[in-house]
């Protein structure tokens, strides 16, 4: 077991939390860290497992660490480094995954923050025993559902052309724009059965917000025992199947650690 000792960090460092592991037995260590110059060990306490490692603190923090974090070329691979340690760790043991960067200034203020957090610790890794993280995404081609919902009008008698070729056509266009008024009700009623058996299936289910410039019609995330993946999958392909003619591409994506089901250490 490494000792208090040998992972305090410098002064010019920083002590990096990447996950919280239920500690039962022995486990291996990956050879990643955020920074190669400082491997990855593993703190006990309590009962549970920090896994760790230090790293330079300006890095992260103040102007250096701000125009690391907003460059795309230094955030990568170590958004990377940091999955990487976490996926090490999902066959091994139930995981409380960390957001990328959280640091803490000494192993006493670890130490602490996991007797205040113990609660939602062993709840969440409780949890998420066994269990992974998918999303569940949905990509809506408009223009594509507005001819489905078009097509649907026309089938079910309520829109019937007019014989007029011109009235035909300014009656489409008026049509047109009250579907695409309502179109985000309609998608809503449309993946609300999908939503709401995704929700009774399995241990978790949460919506995640829909990021600006993300393109996405809605952003799920569900937590699935392992033994349920098939199922689970199948499910996924059938839902894809049916809404693929009305514009709606559903994509899965996964498996993960439960980062939607753990909340965060403060």
């Amino acid at each position: 077991m490494t000792t208090d000792a040998a992972l305090e960090p410098a002064a010019d460092e920083a002590l990096y939390l990447y996950c919280v592991l239920r500690s039962a037995g022995a486990i291996t260590l990956p050879d990643a860290a955020i920074d190669p110059a400082r491997p990855v060990a593993a703190l006990e306490h309590a009962g549970l497992t920090a896994v760790v490692s230090p790293v330079p603190l300006a890095e992260f923090r103040g102007p250096q660490g701000e125009q690391n974090l907003a460059d795309v070329g230094w955030l990568g691979p170590r958004a990377l480094c940091h999955e990487t340690v976490i996926a090490h760790f999902l066959p091994q043991a139930a995981v409380f995954p960390l957001p990328f960067g959280t640091l803490f200034s000494s192993v006493a203020a670890l130490r602490q923050e996991l007797d205040a957090r113990r609660g939602q610790i062993e709840a969440a890794l409780e949890r998420v025993q066994d269990c992974r993280e998918w999303a569940v995404q949905g990509v809506l081609e408009r223009e594509q559902a507005l001819d489905a919902r078009e097509q649907e009008a026309i089938a079910t008698g309520r829109y019937v052309p007019a014989a007029s070729a011109g009235r035909q056509h300014l009656e489409k266009k008026r049509l047109r724009r009250a579907l695409e008024r309502d179109l985000e009700a309609w998608l809503s009623a449309r993946t609300a059965p999908l939503a709401d058996t995704l929700y009774r299936a399995y241990a978790g289910f949460t919506e995640r917000r829909v990021l600006a410039g993300q393109g996405l019609a809605f952003n799920w995330a569900v937590l699935v025992p392992s033994p349920d993946t098939e199922r689970f999958l199948g499910l996924i392909d059938d839902a894809r199947a049916q809404h693929a003619a009305a514009g709606l591409q559903i994509v899965c994506k996964g498996p993960w650690a439960a980062y939607s089901f753990c909340g965060e250490l403060l």
